[in-house]
C-alpha cells in the first residue's frame, strides 16, 4: 500500500491593513469515504458561484492572463532556480491577476510571497491564490508548479 507524503494547502486573501497574506493554512488529510473501501478524499477549495467573484482591489501591476471569466486553463509552470535569474520576471516581481489559481507544487520548493512576507512551499503543497497581488521565487533547485486558473471579472 502507497504511504502518502503529507500535504498543506494555503489560501490568500487579504488582511484588516489590506495586504495580500494567508487567510487559511492547513494540513490536509483525506478521510474514509462511506460506502467506498480504500478510498479517502478530502476538499481542498471551493467556490459558491460561477464565475468566482473578482478579486479584491491591489496595489502591485496587473498581468493580463488573457483567460475570461469562467474559463479554465490547466499548465505546467517551470521556474528555474532563483540564483539564476538576471533581471526580474512577471513571476518574480509582485503582480495580480483576475484569475483564480490552484497551484500544486510537484517538484522543488519556491518562496511564494506575498505582502505580510515570505511562505515557503515544497513539493506536495497547494496554494490557492485569490487574485492578491503576490510573486514567485524558486528555491535552489527550481520549482515544477502545476497550475489551474479560472478567470475572474475585474473588480469594479
Amino acid at each position: 500500500m502507497c504511504t502518502f507524503k503529507g500535504m498543506r494547502n494555503l489560501i490568500t486573501g487579504i488582511d484588516t491593513e489590506g495586504r495580500s497574506c494567508i487567510a487559511e493554512e492547513t494540513e490536509i488529510v483525506p478521510t474514509p469515504v462511506d460506502g467506498y473501501s480504500g478510498l479517502k478524499m478530502a476538499a481542498l477549495f471551493r467556490t459558491e458561484q460561477s464565475p468566482p467573484p473578482p478579486r479584491s482591489p491591489a496595489l502591485a501591476e496587473t498581468v493580463d492572463v488573457q483567460l475570461p471569466p469562467g474559463f479554465l486553463r490547466w499548465m505546467i509552470v517551470e521556474h528555474a532556480p532563483h540564483a539564476t535569474h538576471q533581471t526580474p520576471t512577471g513571476a518574480t516581481t509582485m503582480h495580480h491577476t483576475d484569475t483564480l489559481d490552484f497551484v500544486f507544487v510537484q517538484e522543488g520548493s519556491a518562496e511564494f510571497l506575498l505582502q505580510d512576507g515570505s511562505h515557503e512551499v515544497v513539493a506536495g503543497d497547494y496554494v490557492v491564490t485569490t487574485g492578491v497581488d503576490h510573486a514567485w521565487r524558486a528555491g535552489a533547485d527550481g520549482a515544477r508548479l502545476l497550475v489551474v486558473s479560472i478567470g475572474t471579472p475585474q473588480p469594479s
